[in-house]
């Protein structure tokens, strides 16, 4: 799937998940812009996609501020905006701070919102546009304690946000529905090699993880770039408002 000449924005792309997003579409011919707060991951990010051949910008910049988004848009125009920036607590839920809920909050479920506020509408204008939002399975269930034998899972502010995005997506698709711009998101399962999971992932969980999901396994991150590609292509313009679990079918029981 090609997508020479479009332009591509991915938040949180120097690590993990979203790294491996933007290299997917930079090696697909996208123009990609990636943003997160520590500017030496994203050089190194944008260092190894020049290196295979694939254009890209680093922006360093806080998706939680206003004026750090001014400087994103800056960057645009943008054909594809993927929210993938995200944030997790885990602390009791009655003891979570006002600041702490609305920190995770803030990256997880505002950004993401102001974002297709200052983008969407342009892409609307030009009649073509894709919004890919990265939720997770636990946007869809909320998280069973048994998994996670090796610490207490406790995680109120994330899944609160992540069921939210998934309810922002849909929103969002009804609100652009017939302009030429769908928006969807992705649930990824378990991808514990991602460098946010890599410290919470003690092998036991682990083993029951996969021991639970119906593949038998855990993800690779390309098996979520591939999900991607075909949500930001033009083959998809029948599909909206849609959360694709890629999870080894560990919602289905």
């Amino acid at each position: 799937m090609s997508h020479a000449g479009r332009r591509a924005l991915v938040t949180g792309g120097g690590t993990g998940i979203g790294r491996q997003l933007a290299q997917t579409l930079a090696l697909a011919g996208a123009d990609v812009v990636i943003c997160g707060r520590r500017l030496a991951p994203l050089e190194e990010a944008a260092a190894e996609i020049i290196g295979l051949g694939g254009a890209v910008r680093a922006v360093a910049a806080d998706v939680t501020s206003e004026d750090d988004l001014a400087r994103i848009v800056a960057a645009g125009p943008f054909d594809i905006l993927v929210n993938n920036a995200g944030y997790g607590s885990i602390e009791p839920w009655t003891e979570i701070t006002p600041e702490s809920w609305h920190d995770v909050l803030a990256v997880n479920l505002d950004a993401p919102f102001r974002l297709s506020q200052l983008l969407v509408p342009p892409m609307v204008q030009r009649g073509w546009g894709r919004v890919v939002n990265i939720a997770s399975v636990y946007g869809m269930v909320t998280g069973n304690p048994y998994m996670y034998p090796d610490f207490e899972w406790d995680n109120c502010a994330y899944v609160t946000s992540k069921h939210a995005l998934i309810g922002l997506s849909k929103y969002l698709a009804v609100r652009t529905g017939g302009t030429g711009v769908t928006v969807n998101a992705i649930s990824p399962g378990m991808f514990p090699l991602t460098e946010a999971n890599r410290d919470r992932s003690p092998e036991e969980s682990l083993r029951r993880l996969r021991q639970f999901t119906p593949e038998g396994r855990t993800g690779e991150v390309q098996e979520l770039a591939s999900a991607l590609l075909f949500l930001v292509s033009p083959d998809s313009t029948f599909v909206t408002g849609q959360n694709i679990a890629v999870d080894g079918g560990w919602t289905l029981w």
